[in-house]
Formats: C-alpha cells, sequence, structure tokens
C-alpha cells in the first residue's frame, strides 16, 4: 500500500511544479522485406533498441502511453505488423502467428547487428516470444504483456472474446468513417469478464477508447481476423515447444482475468515453468491493457526489469 503522508496547509504561492518534456517525436519508416512492406515508428537514439510490438487490431500508436519514457532512455521502434496500420497487407491473407514472427525476425536483421529488448502485448507477446525464440542472439530481454495463449489461439469459440471479435468483423464489411465506427462499436454486444453478461462495449470502454479502437480498425485489413476467428492462428506453430527456446530474460505481466485477461493461471503457470529465465507479475484489478490503462505502473515493473539487465 502506498504510505500515506499527514495533510499541510497548501503555501500561499506555491512553486509551479516542473512541466513534463513533451514526449521524443517518432518518425514512421517503411522497411522492405522482399515480398511485404512494413512500417516502423522510430525514436531518437537515447540508449539501447526497445522494439514494440502491438496487439491484434491496433498499430505502433497504441503505445503511446508509454513513449515520452521510454523514449528518454532506448531508441524505440514501434512496429506496425503486417496488415494492421500502415504496414502492407498480405496478398493472401496470411495472419498466423507464425508469419508475424517471420515477418518480426527478418525485421530485426535489418536493424543493424545490437541485440534488442522487445515488448509485445496481447498478440504482439505471443508474436514477441517466437522471434525470442527463433532469434536468440538478437534478442537481449523480453516483456510478455497478457499473451492470450492457446485458448484465444486455438479455441476462441469458447472465449468470452468471440462476441467481441465476431462482432467487429461483421463491423467492418460495411464501409464507415470513424466516427460511424466508433458509434458501432459503442452499441456492439460483448461479454462482460467475470460474470459473461452481454452487455454494450460502452459499458467497457469510453469513447475516447472506442474511437481509437475505430481508427485503428479502419487502418486494419478484416482479412486479420478470420484465422484467429477459426481457430487457425497457431497452426504450423508448437506453442510451448517454442518456449524452452528463449535464452534471453523475461518478464511476464499477467492480467486480471476477471477484467479481461487473457492468459488463464493454469497457462500462465506452464508458460513460467518452460521459458527458462521467466519471472511473473499477477496483476489483480487491472485488465487486458495494461500499459494503456495502468501505464506509470507498468513502467514502475518493466524499468527495472530491463535497466538491470
Amino acid at each position: 500500500m502506498p504510505r500515506t503522508e499527514p495533510a499541510t496547509a497548501a503555501p500561499e504561492n506555491p512553486p509551479r511544479a516542473p512541466q513534463p518534456e513533451p514526449p521524443a517525436r517518432l518518425v514512421a519508416e517503411r522497411f522492405h522485406l522482399g515480398d511485404l512492406t512494413l512500417t516502423a515508428a522510430l525514436g531518437p537514439a537515447n540508449g539501447p533498441p526497445l522494439l514494440l510490438i502491438h496487439g491484434v487490431t491496433r498499430c505502433w500508436q497504441d503505445w503511446s502511453p508509454l513513449l515520452p519514457e521510454l523514449t528518454r532512455h532506448w531508441r524505440v521502434i514501434a512496429l506496425d505488423l503486417r496488415g494492421h496500420g500502415a504496414s502492407e497487407r498480405s496478398n493472401h491473407g496470411e495472419y498466423l502467428i507464425r508469419n508475424f514472427a517471420d515477418d518480426a525476425v527478418r525485421f530485426l536483421h535489418l536493424l543493424g547487428d545490437e541485440p534488442v529488448a522487445v515488448f509485445g502485448h496481447s498478440l504482439g507477446a505471443m508474436v514477441a516470444a517466437v522471434v525470442a525464440a527463433h532469434a536468440p542472439r538478437r534478442v537481449r530481454a523480453l516483456v510478455l504483456e497478457d499473451p492470450p495463449g492457446t485458448t484465444l489461439a486455438e479455441r476462441v469459440s469458447e472465449s468470452p472474446f468471440h462476441l467481441q471479435f465476431s462482432g467487429i468483423q461483421r463491423l467492418l464489411t460495411t464501409p464507415r468513417s470513424v466516427d460511424d465506427l466508433t458509434l458501432a462499436l459503442a452499441d456492439l454486444p460483448v461479454r462482460r469478464p467475470g460474470d459473461g453478461a452481454v452487455v454494450k462495449f460502452s459499458e467497457m470502454r469510453d469513447l475516447a477508447a472506442l474511437r481509437f479502437s475505430a481508427e485503428c480498425l479502419l487502418k486494419m485489413d478484416p482479412r486479420v481476423l478470420a484465422p484467429l476467428l477459426a481457430g487457425r492462428w497457431l497452426e504450423g506453430l508448437d506453442w510451448f515447444a517454442e518456449l524452452p527456446r528463449i535464452a534471453c530474460p523475461t518478464l511476464l505481466l499477467r492480467a486480471d482475468p476477471a477484467l479481461g485477461g487473457m492468459l488463464g493461471a493454469t497457462e500462465a503457470g506452464r508458460v513460467t515453468a518452460v521459458i527458462p529465465h521467466c519471472t511473473r507479475v499477477d496483476l489483480p484489478g487491472i485488465g487486458h491493457n495494461i500499459h494503456a490503462t495502468q501505464p506509470q505502473q507498468t513502467l514502475e515493473l518493466v524499468n527495472p526489469f530491463l535497466n538491470s539487465l
């Protein structure tokens, strides 16, 4: 619990609080991987490289709450996955986890020889883990923020998130403006974590969050959701056979399933057991989007871990 200080009278002319530094500007660049072109936003060279990988339906701007701090100490590289943001769409709708991971491994080779720290959220966490397994000499540290695990990746129909993703897929069949899609998302039926009750999405997220979701969705190839909803995300990949190959220190942040966390306790235990150097932190009372809803707490966990390497 935080320490409580005794209250004191405020001075008549309190000193002006120091103003936070403005976030460093990231510059989007295009990277050609042969058959595909990806976009990544690059920050200033203020430290070692840190690769950020967003979740499904999102884009690199999803990391904005952390960027003012991270760009002060790291050379931030925020990637748009294929079919997301400003990255190119796959010609054949290839949106399996192994496709995203293969892209990221090839992308790492374009960044130079210096090993990178990799921080992934949700789908991005699963991708980051596979990248670390396939390119152990290129990854010096790994942060996995609430990876969905095999329940969502292989059996999404059994997950409370099936209603949300299938509803989004249906909304994207009709051309819409950002405003129209925001309103449609607000009315979208979803299952509430914890009790499974069907409620409007607006009861789970505020209008600003829904508008950002709409902006990301309108940049996304709608075909991204097809393999997820078909339970094919992990096709061609043995998830648990990959994890023991991760050689670097790993921090696993697990959100609260009662508030939308996607990684169950049993699978979290198995992930922690098979990754050789893994520290797990459970976060009761915090939902799936840990870094977006609790940026300060995220930094308080991630910074000491990365700085200790």
